[in-house]
């Protein structure tokens, strides 16, 4: 079977228990902080990506409150804090990328349009990779051979992923950010020169090791104004 990649918390609260949302809301938080050091900064080779909540009460069935993924909630933002249960850039939840996504983007493509439109995202995310080099504390020049875009034509998702494990993980999420907003923004502008004709409205932004794949940031291309910045 395969694995779902989650960690569960049952709890116990009653529903008509005064400062319920407050508790769920600290309870939320403190599992995601927990579990981002424990399972992505100490044993980053663990499946473990989503975190759920299930509430019990007694002659009640269990309830799933909430669930979130570690990686791109850097803020451990949790449903009562946005009161949505929405993804980080605003989108619904329902859609995630996955290792079959990541797969297909991994194919080179022969289309020219994606060509074209994943070779001219990968040079903005590397020349921005190696302007922020200062940052990440790294003398290295990153290319080509360290980051790649590719498109899954399943799900209509372009992928951007890195290779280049010297990073820790808050310089990972510093270059996942800028990542994802040159992704979103491309996407969005081919939309508009194609007239809404160009398919791929989705991003997602990976790291690749020799342990497995972590997806840090994803979401829906919209307008650019919804692009992480």
């Amino acid at each position: 079977m395969k694995s779902r990649r989650e960690v569960y918390l049952s709890y116990p609260l009653a529903s008509d228990e005064e400062g319920t949302l407050y508790a769920e809301t600290e309870i939320a938080r403190t599992m995601c902080l927990t579990l981002r050091d424990v399972v992505l900064r100490l044993h980053p080779d663990l499946p473990y990506r989503k975190y759920v909540m299930v509430k019990s009460e007694n002659g009640r069935g269990s309830q799933v409150t909430w669930q979130d993924d570690l990686a791109p909630n850097a803020g451990c933002r949790s449903a009562a804090d946005n009161d949505t249960g929405q993804d980080s850039d605003g989108t619904a939840q329902g859609w995630e990328p996955d290792d079959d996504g990541l797969g297909q983007a991994v194919i080179p493509s022969s289309d020219s349009a994606e060509i074209r439109v994943a070779d001219g995202a990968a040079r903005q995310i590397i020349a921005g990779a190696n302007g922020m080099r200062q940052s990440p504390g790294t003398d290295q020049v990153l290319g080509n051979n360290e980051i790649k875009a590719g498109f899954d034509p399943v799900d209509w998702v372009m992928y951007v992923w890195s290779d280049y494990v010297q990073w820790n993980q808050e310089q990972v999420e510093s270059w996942a950010d800028m990542a994802a907003g040159k992704a979103c923004r491309a996407l969005v502008s081919e939309s508009l020169n194609s007239g809404g004709a160009w398919p791929y409205h989705r991003y997602a932004v990976a790291e690749i090791g020799g342990s497995g794949y972590l997806m840090i940031r994803w979401g829906t291309a919209t307008t650019q104004a919804d692009c992480p910045a």
